[in-house]
């Protein structure tokens, strides 16, 4: 029995033993995670609504920059320029839940010196909840951190490089980086420049909300849509990377000789002068001067505009007559003097006094593509300064419309293969090359298929 009593007293000596064990490995643990859990709390930085601010302060020595939010836009309190938008809030919302990477313990003179914080950039950042501040020093030799101090902390913190790069003061990024200050529906008016000259100009009529070119070309349709992409690419653009500022020799980039020149207006009666040239050592891209002060790059493709001319905003194919509303035409060609009435909706036509039977579909086709080929022109290019006269034309084509309404068209042989147009009589300012006139898919193709089959 003794024996067992002895065995029973050790056994419970080492339960103690274990559970003392026990119990300090965890009140260890617990500790550890405690120092973990408020090591971590510590390298917190900031916690707020990233869209609550309304005051950002930018400051390194004497300079110093004011943004202030007003109805959701963040503008310089001087007004000294155009604040880039995205780059404020970003700002906001970077800092609004900040964590440290690590901390180099409490701030010291030393320390600031030793991390470039004693004279460092410095971001302040108000809200309703308070002025919340944010010292950027040095980055560290590894370049994986940026080493800052924040108001209410104690200790000397580390961030990710590659966002604490972006708190650093630049007046270059904190200016706004779009090519115009305009969306699609500010502008009025867009002017583009050659030499001196007009190339293209462009005007919205805010009443019917219609672009026009000027009236020289009134009796060529625009294409709206053409307009709208052109400009909807416009007032997207912003520069890959800003460069010069208030430029003093214009030839450093090539503005002395520019080879595009863009004059934007906005309904507000604000304008902003585009100048472009440019990159030799690389093509793909070209330097844009902004208003006479700011240099920036962007890609040379992306500014087509300064050099579209008028063409490019027509509508090419100008739709003369429509085989379901004409009741006759009379066409003049290679010689040829021709009559035609016809009764689409009734499937009936006469030409040159001979019915045309448009029971084989061949039949129909073939009249339908040569009609087609006759009253759509397929315009090549514009000259309003051109002066042709109305005298031997190439191709004549009169038609008579349902509606008891009348047109002529007329081509007469310009320089090289070009053909300019006349309706009922005057220059439109646009041509047609011969293409649309001899060769494949031409008139002169399918007008002699039709007759062909025709019989004619």
């Amino acid at each position: 029995m003794k024996k067992i009593i002895i065995a029973l007293i050790a056994l419970v000596l080492m339960a103690g033993a274990s559970i003392g064990f026990y119990l300090a490995a965890k009140d260890h643990k617990d500790k550890t995670k405690q120092q973990a859990k408020e090591e971590l709390a510590e390298n917190v930085l900031f916690n707020f609504d990233p869209y609550s601010p309304t005051k950002i302060v930018f400051s390194k020595g004497s300079e110093s920059y004011t943004a202030e939010k007003t109805d959701d836009v963040w503008t310089l309190s001087n007004n000294e320029f155009a604040l880039d938008q995205d780059y404020c809030q970003l700002v906001c919302t970077y800092l609004s839940d900040l964590k440290a990477a690590t901390n180099y313990g409490a701030v010291t003179d030393e320390k600031l010196a030793m991390y470039g914080l004693d004279a460092p950039d410095k971001i302040e950042l108000t809200n309703p909840s308070g002025t919340h501040t944010i010292c950027i020093g040095s980055e560290s030799p590894t370049g994986e951190y940026y080493y800052v101090t924040v108001d209410g902390k104690k200790n000397v913190y580390a961030v990710d490089a590659k966002h604490g790069s972006v708190l650093k003061l630049d007046r270059l990024l904190l200016k706004d980086k779009m090519i115009v200050p305009y969306s699609l529906y500010d502008i009025k008016q867009i002017t583009t420049y050659k030499d001196g000259k007009v190339l293209c100009d462009l005007t919205l009529d805010t009443d019917t909300q219609m672009w026009s070119l000027p009236k020289e070309y009134s009796d060529i349709e625009l294409d709206q849509t053409a307009v709208t992409a052109a400009l909807n690419n416009l007032v997207r653009l912003e520069a890959e990377e800003m460069l010069d500022e208030k430029l003093d020799d214009l030839s450093k980039y090539g503005f002395d000789k520019p080879y595009g020149d863009v004059v934007v207006k906005g309904k507000d009666g604000s304008e902003h002068h585009i100048l472009i040239s440019a990159n030799e050592d690389d093509p793909t891209y070209c330097f844009v001067l902004i208003d006479d002060e700011q240099v920036e790059l962007y890609y040379k493709d992306d500014l087509d505009i300064a050099q579209a001319l008028p063409y490019n905003y027509i509508v090419r194919n100008y739709v003369s007559a429509s085989s379901t509303n004409v009741n006759s035409f009379k066409f003049s060609y290679m010689g040829n003097t021709d009559t035609c009435e016809v009764d689409i909706s009734n499937m009936k036509c006469k030409y040159n006094g001979k019915d045309v039977d448009f029971g084989p579909t061949e039949n129909y086709v073939a009249f339908n593509n040569f009609f087609t080929a006759l009253s759509v022109l397929k315009f090549t290019g514009t000259d309003v300064n051109a002066k042709p006269e109305l005298k031997d034309p190439f191709m004549t084509a009169e038609y008579s419309f349902n509606d008891g309404k009348t047109m002529k068209i007329d081509l007469v042989k310009g320089e090289d293969t070009n053909y300019y147009v006349f309706r009922d009589g005057k220059y439109i300012g646009a041509y047609v090359d011969e293409t649309s006139l001899t060769g494949r898919n031409s008139v002169s193709e399918f007008y002699i298929k039709f007759k062909k089959l025709a019989g004619i």
